[in-house]
C-alpha cells in the first residue's frame, strides 16, 4: 500500500490535479517505480479524500481502504533503491525525521487511517511507539529535488535487459554505446537525427518520431508517442512522458504527458506537468544572473532551493503565449493562463489569467472549457470525477497559496 503524508504540501501545485504516486522520477511515475524497486504489486493507495477517486481511477488501485492486518505502508515520496527486505512487524523505516514506510500488525493496522498520515502531529502520535529503523534511500521533499536527481534516476533505472532495437535505423545517428540504447516499435527516427548515449542511456519508447536535425543526449526516457521536431536539442537529462510534441531547446526537465512545447526556445531544469501549452517563443531562465542559489515561492513561503540551477515549476493545464519569458524559479499554478509581453511575474496562482494589466482570477468554467477541448483534441475525455475535482480546486487552491499551506 502507498500513502501520502503531510510532505505533499511541498509538491503543490503539481499536485492539485494528481496524487504523489502519479509524479515522474526518472524514466517512471513513482507508483511503477516503487512497484519495480521493491518487486511488489502495489496492492491499494492513501490519498487525500478530495482527490481520491480521481486518482484511484488513474492508478488502476483502490483508493482509502482499511488496511489487512499484515500490511506493509510505503511513503509515495520515498525513493526506493531496492530490492527492501522489511523487518518484522511493528516497524517504522526512517529517512533522516521522516517515515518511508510502515510495517503493521494486527494492532497498528486497525487504529491508522489515512488523515492519520496527511496530518503530521497526527502520524506522530499514532507512531509514538512503533520501533524506528533506518530505510535507506531518499526522500523528495520539493519539485527540485526531482530535477537535481534526475540524470542519476535515469541512469540507475536503466538494466541491461533494456538494451533493445525493434525498428532499423541507421546507426551513423547513434554516437555512444549500442547497448545504451533502446528504441521500440513503430518507432521513427530520421537518418539526419543524431543520439547520443556517450553520458547515458536513451530509451525511446513506441511509436516515438524524431525529425531530421534533432539531437537527443542522454541520459533521456521519451515516452510513448511523442514527437520530436525538428533541430530540437534534448540534453542535461530528460524525462518525457506519453504523447508530448516538442522543438527547441530543452534541458534537464521532467514533462508530463500531452504537453506540447513544439515551438523554438528554451525550457531548462524545469518540472512541468502535463496538458500543458507553452507558446511560440516560450523561454525560461534557470540561472539568476548572480550566480546565486534559486529561491521559489511555494504555498506563500519563499524557499531557497540551494540549487544554483532551476527553471520552473509549471502545473497542469497551463498556458503560455507566444514570446512569453518565464523567470528564474517562477511558480505557474494549475490552470494559469499568460498572455503577457515582457518577464510573467514569478509567481502566478492556480486559476490566475496573466496579461498586461496584472495577474486576475481566471473564471473556472471557461478554463474547464479550454482544458476539455485540450484533451479532445487528443481523443481523451476529462471523465466526471475529473470534472468534479477541476471545479473543487476552484475553491480549494487558496487555502494553500494565499497563507501557506495546511494538510487535509
Amino acid at each position: 500500500m502507498l500513502f501520502e503524508d503531510a510532505g505533499y504540501v511541498n509538491l503543490l501545485p503539481l499536485l492539485f490535479w494528481r496524487c504523489v504516486f502519479e509524479l515522474r522520477a526518472g524514466r517512471n511515475i513513482l507508483l511503477d517505480r516503487t512497484a519495480q524497486k521493491l518487486g511488489r504489486q502495489i496492492a491499494g493507495i492513501w490519498t487525500r479524500d478530495w482527490i481520491a477517486k480521481v486518482a484511484q481511477q488513474r492508478c488502476g488501485a483502490p483508493a482509502n481502504r482499511p488496511l489487512a492486518e499484515d500490511a506493509i505502508l510505503v511513503n509515495g515520496r520515498w525513493l526506493v533503491d531496492g530490492p527492501v527486505e522489511f523487518p518484522s512487524s511493528p516497524r517504522c523505516g526512517t529517512v533522516g525525521d521522516e517515515i518511508a514506510y510502515i510495517v503493521c500488525d494486527r494492532t497498528l493496522s486497525a487504529r491508522l487511517a489515512p488523515a492519520d498520515l496527511l496530518d503530521a502531529q497526527r502520524q506522530q502520535a499514532a507512531l509514538r511507539n512503533v520501533t524506528r529503523v533506518p530505510a535507506g534511500g531518499e526522500m523528495i521533499s520539493y519539485p527540485w529535488d526531482l530535477i537535481d536527481r534526475l540524470s542519476e534516476l535515469l541512469i540507475r533505472d536503466w538494466q541491461p535487459r533494456d538494451s533493445a532495437i525493434d525498428v532499423p535505423f541507421d546507426t551513423q545517428t547513434l554516437t555512444g554505446p549500442m547497448d545504451q540504447l533502446h528504441i521500440g516499435e513503430r518507432a521513427q527516427i530520421h537518418a539526419t537525427a543524431i543520439l547520443d548515449a556517450s553520458a547515458g542511456p536513451i530509451y525511446i519508447s513506441d511509436d516515438v518520431a524524431i525529425a531530421p536535425y534533432a539531437v537527443v543526449e542522454g541520459p533521456a526516457y521519451l515516452g510513448p508517442g511523442t514527437r520530436i521536431n525538428p533541430y530540437t536539442w534534448i540534453h542535461g537529462g530528460a524525462s518525457i512522458g506519453p504523447m508530448c510534441k516538442l522543438g527547441g531547446e530543452i534541458d534537464a526537465c521532467v514533462i508530463h504527458g500531452c504537453t506540447n512545447k513544439q515551438h523554438h526556445g528554451f525550457l531548462g531544469h524545469s518540472y512541468v506537468g502535463s496538458w500543458v501549452n507553452l507558446g511560440a517563443g516560450t523561454s525560461n531562465s534557470d540561472l539568476k544572473n548572480t550566480y546565486g542559489t534559486v529561491r521559489v515561492l511555494l504555498n506563500g513561503v519563499n524557499i531557497d532551493t540551494g540549487q544554483m540551477f532551476f527553471g520552473a515549476v509549471i502545473a497542469d493545464h497551463v498556458k503560455t503565449g507566444i514570446n512569453s519569458a518565464i523567470p528564474t524559479g517562477a511558480v505557474l499554478g494549475f490552470a494559469a493562463s499568460a498572455a503577457a509581453c515582457g518577464l510573467l511575474p514569478k509567481y502566478v496562482p492556480s486559476f490566475g489569467w496573466v496579461t498586461d494589466r496584472g495577474v486576475s482570477a481566471g473564471k473556472p468554467d471557461r478554463l474547464l472549457d479550454t482544458a476539455s477541448k485540450v484533451m479532445a483534441r487528443r481523443h481523451v475525455d476529462m471523465t466526471d470525477d475529473e470534472v468534479e475535482l477541476f471545479f473543487d480546486l476552484a475553491g480549494r487552491v487558496a487555502t494553500y497559496e494565499a497563507r501557506g499551506a495546511s494538510p487535509g
